[in-house]
């Protein structure tokens, strides 16, 4: 049995004298984020070992005072802020090891109206018309906001399913309007990944991964295991489209031409944030499928050097679909990984060719100017994020204990179309059969 989890962004009724008690929460909340981050961060930390990233030995060292400094917050809101804020220093630390330049993380946002907060199953209480939250001043109820015609909406298919339990979830302030990302739960017999000989590759010694590559143009994400997600080149179009909108009522001038523009913006924001959810649905659904035990991206820092397009709002988008995916994963207690892109575009993802040559890559398709090896470009770069990610994994260091076997080795896997490929001891010499052809139709298109 695997649990497969929805999220549906529901529009929140927020009674209106007690919208500012949300508010009053969220400071306290980022204030025990920021504390964390003091901790976990030493003044003047020489290397990466220098920083904490355990939460329960922040979460033993600072719960009771961060208590104590908040007037009582929410034990359990104390308790997601802090996760937060380790999360955040364990990606630094993840970046500093490869070499990179890192910083302090910071959680102020007083630059952007907009946040979110975690509330688990203790912190809210979920119904099927309404949530109850805690807050500063107590709880409060809010109502959903409902559609007008129920039948065949993401609200009817898993809210009101009695099949789909409510999880950790998040609320959402867009600076405009509440909104609940409840995120929903329900137990399934997966369908079992085999190997060529038809045989069920995966158990509980055995560490599988599916490898990510987020593309600023194409499809916005490709897995390992041959799925092809969203249509970047329309959420290009889309941008494209709100910017052009966002000129003409600034040109406009007017109160009316400034209230649409305002409006808009929130309307802009709900659009992307929900193409964002989409595509690392369709991620977390592969990993499921497949039944991968962690699910690795490229790391954000080295991503920024190959994007021309816009890249502040391209590293935007990246990061929400990491973020969104890595808390839906959780909900299947897969691990989210980080490892650096260098060559994962160029390199050939045959496991007896070792060519590396920006020749390989032309646009969209892959071509190994050694061995020949053809394939869609992404897919490659897919596999070859994954395959990073399992040499970290080779020397049986950074394995989960639970994916050990007696030997002390962990079987490892790359979840692929055709299956999974299992090195053994070394990488497997044999490349499986696979298509350039997309198997899922693309978002928006």
């Amino acid at each position: 049995m695997v649990e497969a989890t929805r999220t549906v962004r529901i529009p929140l009724i927020i009674p209106a004298d007690r919208r500012d008690d949300l508010h009053q929460t969220r400071p306290k909340y980022q204030h025990c984020q920021n504390r964390t981050v003091e901790y976990c961060w030493p003044t003047t930390p020489k290397q990466s070992d220098n920083l904490i990233t355990d939460k329960g030995d922040a979460e033993a060292a600072l719960y009771d005072q961060l208590r104590e400094e908040t007037n009582g917050l929410h034990a359990n809101l104390v308790q997601k802020a802090i996760k937060d804020a380790t999360s955040a220093v364990g990606a630094a630390k993840s970046n500093w090891e490869s070499g990179d330049r890192v910083s302090k993380p910071d959680f102020d946002d007083t630059d952007d109206p907009s946040w979110s907060m975690t509330y688990d199953k203790r912190a809210a209480t979920y119904h099927r018309h309404k949530v109850s939250l805690a807050t500063v001043n107590g709880r409060l109820e809010a109502r959903y906001v409902l559609p007008r015609k129920l039948d065949g909406t993401p609200y009817a298919r898993y809210v009101l399913d009695r099949r789909w339990s409510f999880s950790t979830s998040k609320l959402v302030y867009d600076g405009d309007r509440f909104w609940l990302h409840a995120v929903m739960k329900r137990h399934y017999t997966a369908s079992k990944a085999v190997d060529e000989s038809g045989s069920d590759t995966h158990s509980g010694d055995c560490t599988r991964v599916l490898g990510v590559d987020l593309n600023v143009d194409g499809y916005s994400a490709v897995t390992s295991a041959g799925g092809f997600h969203g249509n970047a080149d329309y959420l290009n179009h889309r941008r494209k489209q709100f910017e052009s909108l966002r000129a003409e009522l600034q040109q406009t001038g007017t109160r009316s031409a400034h209230r649409r523009m305002k409006q808009r913006k929130g309307n802009e924001w709900r659009w992307f944030d929900q193409y964002a959810h989409d595509v690392a649905n369709g991620i977390v659904a592969d990993a499921v499928q497949v039944g991968a035990t962690h699910v690795v991206f490229e790391r954000l820092t080295h991503i920024r050097q190959r994007i021309s397009n816009l890249p502040k709002f391209q590293q935007w988008f990246f990061r929400r679909v990491q973020e969104y995916a890595e808390y839906k994963l959780e909900e299947y207690g897969i691990e989210y990984r980080q490892v650096n892109p260098r060559n994962t575009s160029r390199a050939c993802s045959r496991t007896d060719c070792d060519c590396v040559s920006a020749a390989n890559r032309k646009e969209k398709t892959f071509r190994c100017t050694e061995c020949g090896y053809e394939v869609n470009a992404d897919y490659n770069a897919a596999k070859n994020v994954g395959f990073a990610l399992l040499d970290d994994l080779s020397d049986g260091t950074d394995v989960p204990a639970s994916h050990t076997r007696s030997p002390g080795r962990a079987r490892s896997q790359l979840a692929l179309m055709s299956g999974t490929l299992t090195p053994a001891g070394s990488f497997a010499s044999r490349e499986w059969e696979s298509t350039d052809k997309p198997t899922a139709s693309a978002l928006g298109g």
